[in-house]
């Protein structure tokens, strides 16, 4: 584990010391973009275009802090941040967690609302992989239960499927993203402890034992997390995110070249097994296409209702200047 610190630390400090400038006002950006906007309307998009066109085609192959013109962090490119040993504890836990993989991929005619899962999304796995893609969460709310009228639940996933296990072993992972968050985001960091903490004692006042459990097991500070096997993406943005916040993604398996496009910033990164990249999900449009090979991504993520939920105030932008304690 002492490596995979050093490793991550020393792929962040590279990062910070690489940052790359781009015209854009995010958090005017942020203002136009609708609500639900989620990116795969093309007239939309079209027109997002218009207002804000990109400057240059940016390729990036190496550790590097993107950041809009008034030094707002917008993502950080972390490559090769995930060493081998750790990727391999994700490949282990993964496999737990086949069944519901498995059952999550839909058939029927495909939707605006049903990608992540429609069939057409996946494709065969070369080593006994299984395609898929689910939620995993201690605190959720169902889609269509406001704050004010329901309470968060545990993921039936979590739940019905050795979740206990799968929690335990991904124990290594979340040692490394933590640590990064604290780095690249400490509002968000501290935002986010705060709510889990204020979670575990909500639990424990309502006598939800099964919640408090597993918020006990589960040990990041994000509350929640999608698995994807196998899976291509069209370009979209991530409507439950905020502005503000990053997403993490981290990516391994045995895959050939890959890249992920970000057209809406003019940005197109190497995106190779061990990659992490902490970014706005609501103000990037990103997608992924079929890779050579089998790859397999947990990506990292919260929602504003359960912070909500307990109280805790939205935490703001993370901006390279304030960074400089912390590397």
């Amino acid at each position: 584990m002492l490596m995979a610190c050093s490793k991550l630390a020393s792929t962040l400090a590279n990062a910070y010391r690489n940052p790359v400038t781009i015209n854009l006002d995010v958090a005017r950006y942020a203002d136009v973009l609708h609500m639900m906007e989620k990116g795969i309307n093309p007239a939309c998009e079209d027109s997002l275009l218009a207002w804000y066109p990109p400057e240059a085609q940016i390729h990036l192959d190496r550790p590097t802090v993107v950041c809009d013109k008034f030094s707002i962090i917008i993502f950080w490119y972390l490559l090769g941040a995930i060493d081998l040993p750790v990727q391999n504890v994700m490949v282990a836990a993964t496999g737990k967690m086949s069944v519901p993989l498995a059952r999550s991929v839909m058939c029927g005619a495909a939707a605006n609302d049903n990608w992540r899962t429609h069939f057409s999304n996946f494709y065969p796995s070369q080593s006994k992989g299984t395609p898929g893609c689910i939620n995993m969460s201690p605190t959720w709310f169902l889609q269509g239960h406001p704050v004010l009228k329901f309470h968060p639940q545990v993921v039936v996933t979590l739940k019905e499927f050795d979740g206990w296990s799968f929690s335990q072993a991904m124990y290594r992972l979340v040692a490394l993203i933590t640590a990064a968050l604290r780095v690249m985001h400490p509002k968000l960091y501290w935002s986010s402890l705060a709510t889990k903490l204020a979670m575990g004692l909500w639990a424990a006042d309502k006598k939800l034992d099964e919640m408090g459990d597993h918020l006990r097991e589960w040990a990041s500070v994000f509350t929640a997390l999608i698995i994807m096997c196998n899976h291509c993406s069209p370009l979209h943005h991530d409507p439950l995110s905020c502005a503000q916040w990053f997403d993490v993604m981290t990516t391994f398996s045995n895959y050939g070249i890959a890249s992920m496009k970000i057209p809406n910033l003019g940005i197109k990164i190497a995106y190779p097994a061990g990659c992490m990249v902490a970014r706005s999900g609501q103000i990037i449009r990103h997608g992924l296409d079929m890779a050579n090979g089998d790859r397999t991504a947990w990506v990292w993520y919260m929602k504003d209702d359960v912070h909500e939920f307990v109280d805790i105030p939205r935490a703001g932008y993370s901006e390279y200047w304030s960074l400089t304690d912390a590397l």
